[in-house]
């Protein structure tokens, strides 16, 4: 990830927000699922081990690994180890749903060439910029922030995949559908854990209903983000204007970069340029 080339598309407003901040913005998880709601959820399939209502009905695969992780602690009994299991999988769940709202993202595009379908999503046609950078930059363009990023490319699954279990606090994060395939996506995240709501504070299981009640539901507002300090002649490699944009578009854009100070190249996309024609 240190050398692959990242396309991060945005307009112009996000762009100049950026010069002028010197900051990079990381929207919250919550703000990204209005456009995907199943972004940053368990699995496609929300609860899924609530399918099952006894050890009988698991998979053998699955039941072999339930009764080896769970019999200890209990009275040995396989329906006694699903128990657990299960009660441990509600929990990992809604945990899991709470718990998005500290996510923060900030999203790249990860090719070596321009994408004519990120131009016209994200570049708002005539009047977008693709600010060109690769994992080591960002890095260092990062580093002086105390909070702590990760990133990484996100898989992308069939609709109908069913997870039991995640082994990190971040997969929930790096996991989209295969209808976002086309995107590419490389993603920046930090975690914000100094608040962390506890939806199962009073955790008061029901035995009977295997669920549990009480549940706490979080009144905060949901902060629309969060800003980084970005050395940003660091992070960018070049910034490439949209082929949408009119000619005059790119010198525009340096003369921004040189009235705030910055050393970045620009130059314009070639994408709607004729094709070479031999003499």
């Amino acid at each position: 990830m240190a050398t692959t080339r990242l396309w991060r598309y945005t307009d112009l407003p996000k762009f100049i927000d950026l010069l002028t901040s010197g900051k990079l913005w990381l929207s919250n998880a919550e703000i990204l699922a209005r456009d995907d709601p199943y972004d940053g959820l368990p699995g496609a399939v929300q609860f899924p081990h609530r399918i099952w209502q006894s050890i009988n009905d698991v998979p053998e695969k699955l039941r072999v690994q339930i009764l080896k992780m769970r019999s200890r602690g209990t009275d040995g009994t396989p329906e006694a180890a699903f128990k657990g299991w299960f009660m441990g999988e509600e929990q990992r769940c809604i945990m899991t749903q709470s718990g998005r709202r500290d996510y923060y993202v900030n999203c790249w595009h990860q090719a070596e060439h321009e994408s004519v379908a990120m131009w016209k999503v994200y570049g708002s046609p005539g009047a977008g910029v693709a600010v060109v950078s690769n994992g080591a930059r960002l890095e260092t363009a990062l580093a002086a922030n105390e909070e702590e990023c990760y990133l990484g490319a996100v898989k992308y699954r069939d609709p109908s995949f069913v997870e039991i279990g995640m082994p990190n606090a971040f997969d929930s994060m790096m996991i989209k559908r295969l209808s976002f395939e086309y995107e590419r996506e490389v993603r920046l995240v930090h975690w914000r854990t100094g608040e962390l709501h506890d939806a199962l504070a009073n955790f008061s299981w029901n035995e009977e209903k295997m669920r549990f009640d009480d549940l706490i539901e979080d009144s905060r507002p949901i902060p629309p983000g969060m800003a980084l300090m970005c050395d940003v002649d660091a992070m960018i490699e070049c910034v490439i204007v949209s082929p949408f944009a009119p000619p005059w578009y790119a010198a525009m854009i340096e003369r921004m970069r040189d009235r705030f100070g910055y050393g970045f190249p620009v130059g314009h996309s070639r994408l709607l340029a004729a094709p070479p024609v031999i003499p």
